[in-house]
């Protein structure tokens, strides 16, 4: 399952999934929230597709408005009794998507974990924080762990090659940085 607001995105990955003859793929086109609506996302530079974020930049290369739904609404609860890994990369929404997961939190299964991309600056701009997102997990049996990425793609190989273990999350992130929740309690996980 993948959810993408992007036009382009998710015109790309639904001709990727049909070209490649996936079945076992969907792609909604929708932004996850805590709420159904309207929003309007921003894209600051062309060139960084991946920072399409609902926080307004000073200078916005493109302005698009999509839907929103909470992701438990996107998903049915059988297909959350199969999940393993959910991952969230927002960029700055990462409060309202969680919110809008929690009721969904207890179809998952036991050994199921949330990546969490989480941007500090971003959630601050909407009266949000890590702390916030931390938080709220861990009421609900998650332990955070931090997940390397330096997020330069030139060292992505390397990285693949000797991933490092996610180590439990002792500080608030100051900055961008992966988040691993699962409900393992441990120093690392394996």
């Amino acid at each position: 399952m993948a959810v993408e607001p992007f036009p382009r995105f998710h015109d790309d990955l639904t001709a990727a999934i049909s070209a490649n003859r996936r079945t076992n793929i969907q792609s909604i086109r929708s932004a996850v929230s805590d709420t159904h609506g309207r929003q309007t996302l921003y894209l600051e530079d062309p060139t960084n597709l991946g920072h399409t974020t609902a926080v307004r930049p000073r200078h916005a290369h493109m302005t698009f408005d999509v839907q929103t739904a909470p992701l438990a609404g996107l998903i049915s609860s059988a297909q959350f009794a199969t999940t393993r890994v959910i991952k969230i990369d927002v960029e700055g929404a990462e409060a309202a998507a969680l919110r809008g997961l929690l009721p969904a939190l207890a179809h998952l299964p036991d050994d199921a974990e949330l990546v969490v991309e989480v941007t500090p600056r971003l959630l601050a701009k909407q009266g949000e924080s890590a702390t916030g997102i931390i938080d709220i997990l861990s009421e609900n049996g998650f332990h955070a762990y931090s997940l390397a990425n330096d997020y330069d793609p030139a060292t992505y190989p390397r990285t693949m090659r000797h991933p490092q273990p996610p180590v439990r999350c002792t500080t608030v992130p100051k900055g961008m940085t992966d988040l691993v929740f699962s409900r393992t309690d441990a120093d690392h996980l394996a």
